[in-house]
């Protein structure tokens, strides 16, 4: 099949995305506002300027023209965006058919309630679409509230790629009692809320440590949080790391840490979760679909700092205890609804189905 990819090249969901259907034989296409190469891939950078990713980027629908005459000239099998505003709504502004559109997490979750246009917009792309997918329960009942059939919803989670991301190389310090973090540094991550705890608990757990993976707009910022609160010492940015490097530390954590304010999946806290680190998250319905509270990880309240720095505290004091329940059932969870390979292979079946080539 050849497949079209409206969809931030820079991500890492969009990349495992090309690379998987490439692998599988198929044709792909990109169409993005990010110019990157990514190999085996037909990449086409549509330059709309600065893109925020915070979201904001209006000015995107002005290269709808350009983006359908590259559609045009492609003429795939499949036209496929992965976020429903912008590279959504550019999508459906193409009137190309057949039109799937994948919402991520922000744009379905946050977006419609901050602004009554971007209601406007979702709806009309979601109209204009034959099919979208869902990653979560709390996606789907959010996309039928703007009024989407529910038979034109159907549930496709991301998932991980167990074979990379387990525990077989599980190694635990001795001296060190390791949290990590592999959350970018943008506000929905609300990684202050995190730091703030750790300097109400350092003093309590001798041997803390902890390591922040990512990068983002407010890595300066937190940078100087950490020594505005006296943490420095013990949190370490390592920036963005290669897969391997990922895996690598969260084989070396005993917790990870997730506070963000809204998600749609976190494929961060099942990474982390499969190679074995005690979860301890936001109470957030995303992450209801994965933790059961104190059997295989711990809720935490939004901004609740002091509720945070007990939870890692008490996770400190009963790791030995805890932790190997935990790991099997974090194992039992994603075996059943959380493995990359047979979530995409729902979706080539779709993609062979709504194109004609299933038949």
């Amino acid at each position: 099949m050849r497949i079209c990819l409206l969809a931030d090249g820079q991500s890492i969901h969009t990349i495992r995305w090309c690379k998987h259907f490439f692998d599988l034989g198929h044709e792909i296409h990109l169409i993005s506002f990010s110019d990157v190469k990514i190999d085996g891939v037909n990449v086409y950078f549509v330059d709309s300027g600065n893109i925020n990713v915070s979201g904001g980027n209006w000015k995107v629908i002005f290269k709808y023209k350009d983006v359908k005459n590259i559609i045009n000239k492609i003429s795939p099998d499949v036209l496929h965006a992965l976020y429903a505003t912008s590279y959504g709504l550019i999508g459906a502004l193409s009137g190309f058919h057949p039109y799937i559109v994948t919402p991520l997490g922000s744009d379905i979750l946050i977006s419609p309630k901050e602004s009554f246009i971007y209601r406007l917009l979702l709806k009309y792309s979601f109209k204009r679409s034959d099919w979208i997918t869902s990653m979560a329960p709390h996606m789907k009942e959010a996309m039928i509230n703007l009024g989407v059939p529910e038979s034109k919803i159907g549930d496709i989670v991301f998932g991980i790629n167990t074979a990379i991301f387990n525990r077989k190389n599980r190694a635990l310090s001795s001296s060190d009692f390791i949290i990590t973090s592999t959350r970018n540094f943008e506000p929905v991550y609300n990684i202050p809320h995190f730091l703030r705890a750790i300097a109400l608990v350092r003093g309590k757990i001798p041997n803390l440590k902890i390591v922040m993976l990512g990068d983002g707009s407010l890595r300066s910022e937190l940078v100087a949080l950490t020594e505005e609160l006296k943490i420095n010492d013990i949190v370490l940015f390592k920036g963005k790391v290669p897969q391997d490097q990922v895996v690598e530390i969260l084989n070396h954590s005993h917790v990870f840490c997730t506070v963000s304010l809204s998600d749609g999946n976190s494929l961060s806290l099942l990474e982390a979760m499969s190679c074995g680190a005690y979860p301890i998250a936001t109470d957030i319905l995303a992450n209801h679909e994965w933790i059961k509270e104190g059997v295989n990880g711990s809720f935490v309240k939004i901004n609740d700092i002091k509720g945070l720095a007990d939870r890692i505290q008490n996770v400190y004091l009963n790791f030995d205890s805890i932790i190997n329940r935990a790991t099997l059932e974090s194992e039992k969870i994603i075996s059943e609804k959380g493995t990359w390979g047979i979530n995409m292979e729902k979706m080539e079946n779709k993609y062979k189905e709504i194109s004609g080539h299933g038949k």
